[in-house]
């Protein structure tokens, strides 16, 4: 499915973004585009809601935000409900998408889903850095072939990116609607 159902496994027949839990076994469908995750940009309610539980330790942080994405497949905030973002390179894109996407393996990019629907596994937290709600990790992200996206332009600091594109669906809504005048 091109909005990601396929990977939906409680309960079934939802889409993602209000399913419990997803696949996220990072074997690729031939429609999905695999990621390998640099950094996640987590919503701010979600980041504070949960630097708060933790009261604001870090291996706490780290602690609750791994077992967000070891309990659900994805990081949605069981309290907020909200997501975020992430930027990261394109390892792998799969056969019925080559030639229909103007990715290629090794372009850096920055969804414009939320992480409340992205199928992701964190192998490990590297750095978090609470002032601007954003999180290092090694770890894969699965694009579905719905998933909006941006190529993270090599004159702008990725950070600068993630805070300009920190609203998922905003810059692709703003596209649609605004014109010149």
């Amino acid at each position: 499915c091109p909005y990601g159902t396929h990977r939906v496994l409680e309960p079934k027949g939802v889409l993602p973004q209000p399913a419990f839990k997803i696949s996220n076994d990072m074997e690729i469908y031939d429609n999905e585009i695999l990621i390998d995750v640099q950094t996640l940009n987590i919503d701010s309610a979600s980041f504070t809601q949960i630097s708060d539980e933790a009261k604001g330790d870090v291996e706490g942080i780290k602690k609750i935000m791994k077992g967000i994405v070891d309990e659900r497949g994805k990081h949605q905030n069981p309290v907020t409900g909200s997501g975020g973002m992430l930027i990261g390179t394109v390892e792998k894109i799969g056969p019925a998408l080559e030639g229909k996407t103007d990715l290629k393996v090794g372009d850096k990019i920055a969804t414009l889903v939320s992480l409340s629907l992205t199928p992701l596994r964190i192998d490990e937290i590297l750095d978090i850095r609470p002032e601007i709600d954003q999180v290092d990790i090694k770890g894969k992200a699965i694009l579905f072939e719905s998933g909006l996206y941006a190529k993270i332009p090599e004159d702008l600091p990725e950070n600068l990116v993630l805070s300009v594109l920190d609203v998922a669906g905003a810059p692709a809504q703003t596209a649609k609607m605004v014109s010149p005048g």
